[in-house]
């Protein structure tokens, strides 16, 4: 993007710049109620819940309506482009996960609200933000519009000057964080990870999940007695980069790290068999409401990365394949 240019040439005064410029036009489209949305709309919501009550209200008044949101595994969410690229529905509803790495087919993007939770608190989006989202609207030379539902109403006339042209303030900041890890000891390692950047408009990233846990683990007494030796943090730093697919980094999933650690140090120095079979046990159900749905998704990914790391377990592919037919049955 155009916005991170200036910053990019600071770092790299002697890189080449290629501009891809849009070939179509992007137009403002005025508020619509959901119920009036022409065929090939995505609509954006910034929050799952809406998700679900916005694609109720079209598949009741428009028919049907595919879902994409960030809590999707990748093959649940491709599944559900898949069903709105073919045409089996024609309304698409999204949080602004649509903006980053999905190419549609959609003439009409058309935003519940501006303004969402970003893991800290609730902001308004930027101009830049919008305009990321409201491109997916057209393709190649395919004009698209973009546009407000009729309960948020107009957008101001600054914003819609600043999408339909493509001018948006540059950034003035990156997030950074330090690649000169210290494996010494886990405080050590932490304390790595807490180094401020060197230049100015570097920002260290604060709310990364390994850091974060890494952070809950250096407070657990066995864990410490067991990370002893470089050989022993390096190993430690890698079952923090576990992800939790849930986003809570809860006391339970600093648990259930901790637990992983201590099979890895063991005489083993792998994740028991009984271990992993209790766990898919207690995800593999379908009863529950769509948040309940939803969670177990979320957990089955960090089970689905776990079985991914084939020196951690024995008989990686076993658990590959059970982990994905429980994520299917989900």
């Amino acid at each position: 993007a155009e916005t991170i240019r200036p910053l990019l040439r600071r770092m790299l005064p002697d890189a080449v710049f290629q501009t891809r410029p849009r070939l179509s036009t992007l137009s403002y489209s005025p508020p619509r109620k959901l119920g009036k949305l022409p065929r090939r709309s995505a609509v954006v919501v910034f929050s799952v819940r809406e998700v679900y009550e916005v694609a109720e209200r079209i598949r009741r008044e428009r028919g049907g309506a595919a879902l994409v949101f960030g809590a999707l595994s990748p093959r649940t969410r491709n599944a559900q482009v898949g069903l709105y690229q073919a045409g089996d529905v024609d309304h698409l509803v999204a949080t602004d996960a649509i903006g980053m790495g999905l190419n549609l087919d959609i003439d009409h993007v058309v935003f519940t609200g501006l303004t969402k939770f970003d893991g800290v608190g609730a902001r308004a989006l930027t101009p830049a933000e919008i305009g990321q989202i409201a491109g997916r609207a057209g393709r190649h030379v395919r004009d698209g519009r973009f546009g407000p539902t009729a309960d948020l109403g107009p957008f101001p006339g600054g914003l819609v000057e600043a999408v339909e042209g493509h001018r948006f303030a540059p950034l003035r900041s990156l997030q950074w964080r330090s690649d000169d890890l210290d494996f010494f000891s886990p405080l050590a390692l932490l304390a790595s990870l807490e180094k401020a950047p060197t230049h100015p408009f570097l920002k260290r990233m604060r709310h990364a999940d390994d850091h974060r846990a890494l952070g809950l683990l250096v407070r657990d007494p066995a864990t410490m007695e067991l990370a002893r030796g470089a050989a022993a943090v390096e190993l430690l730093g890698e079952v923090c980069r576990v992800p939790d697919f849930q986003s809570v980094m809860s006391d339970g999933h600093a648990q259930l790290l901790a637990r992983v650690y201590a099979f890895l140090r063991g005489p083993s120095g792998r994740i028991e068999e009984d271990f992993l079979a209790r766990h898919l046990k207690d995800l593999d159900r379908t009863d529950g409401d769509v948040d309940t749905l939803l969670g177990r998704i979320a957990a089955i990914r960090t089970w689905t990365y776990i079985s991914h790391r084939s020196a951690w377990i024995p008989d990686a592919r076993f658990w590959q394949e059970r982990t994905r037919a429980v994520e299917d049955r989900l």
